[in-house]
């Protein structure tokens, strides 16, 4: 799971810094809804997608040691 965790966080910061760079040049008012609408919400999402992937790989390695 760790590996997967990993992907999705390189990801979301690849995306943040193509945003910040595309920020630059995009600055009107539909540059903050399209941020608004959905790069906070996926932000959102992926830190909860996160959190869960944590707490799968606590209870695999439990699985795992008990197994033992």
């Amino acid at each position: 799971m760790s590996g997967s965790k990993g992907l999705l966080t390189l990801a979301t910061r690849n995306l943040q810094a193509r945003w910040e760079e595309t920020r630059f040049s995009w600055r009107d008012r539909k540059a903050r809804e399209f941020e608004e609408l959905y790069l906070e919400e996926l932000m959102t999402s992926v830190n909860s997608a996160l959190r869960v992937i944590d707490e799968l790989d606590k209870l695999l390695e439990k699985v795992h040691a008990d197994c033992e």
